[in-house]
């Protein structure tokens, strides 16, 4: 299991935080939670695509967040009775689950973790604040780029000027997190292809042009 969590960690307090998190294999579309479910337990996605999603009065969903290996969620627990959102496995993947209770116990018992735990906790919403602030002055062509980036592992983005990848959700899922109608996020594609930065067939994409995807991102 690794997280931003662990960066500022040593090898003795990663090993005591991993220890008490028990690893399972979801399959696509099972439920981990549900929204208004009893909140006793926190996760860490250790593989895989997770997406969080809020019921609207209309009895549709919003999807609100997707989530990527590495990322601590349900973190609720630590102060809410219940859920606020349900989560839903998009693709197989390899999730790592404690109790609450044991989680909060582990806390105590562990001060020099707790305090990077705070830290971690301020810059994820830092982070989320940021992000927000960024896609409210982006236009739809580089919401998409930067959402498609996302995806990317370090590996990828470091590693050559093309990869490929397998999105995780349909333009309508795009959308929903995105702010942006399916239709404006089938154009936001079609520019991304004509520039020659992209090319998709159905889910798979390939990214023929990273630092130009960068850049179409940045504006």
């Amino acid at each position: 299991m690794t997280n931003a969590v662990f960066q500022n960690l040593s090898a003795d307090q990663t090993a005591r935080f991993a220890c008490i998190f028990r690893p399972t294999n979801y399959r696509r579309n099972q439920i981990i939670f549900f929204e208004g479910g009893a909140a006793d337990h926190l996760f860490a996605l250790n593989s895989g695509v997770v997406k969080l999603v809020k019921s609207l009065e209309n009895g549709k969903e919003r999807i609100v967040r997707v989530l990527f290996a590495g990322e601590l969620f349900g973190l609720e627990a630590l102060s809410e009775t219940t859920y606020p959102l349900t989560a839903v496995v998009l693709q197989d993947s390899k999730i790592c689950a404690v109790p609450c209770r044991q989680f909060d116990a582990f806390l105590h018992s562990n001060p020099d973790i707790s305090l990077e735990m705070i830290r971690f906790l301020l810059g994820e919403i830092a982070k989320i604040r940021r992000q927000m602030t960024t896609m409210s002055f982006k236009d739809a062509r580089a919401r998409v780029a930067m959402f498609v980036l996302s995806l990317l592992s370090p590996r990828q983005t470091a590693s050559a000027q093309s990869c490929s990848l397998t999105l995780p959700l349909t333009s309508h899922e795009m959308g929903e997190i995105l702010e942006l109608s399916p239709e404006t996020v089938s154009r936001a594609w079609s520019f991304l292809r004509h520039e020659g930065l992209v090319e998709k067939r159905g889910r798979r994409l390939v990214i023929q042009d990273l630092s130009g995807l960068q850049d179409a991102a940045r504006h």
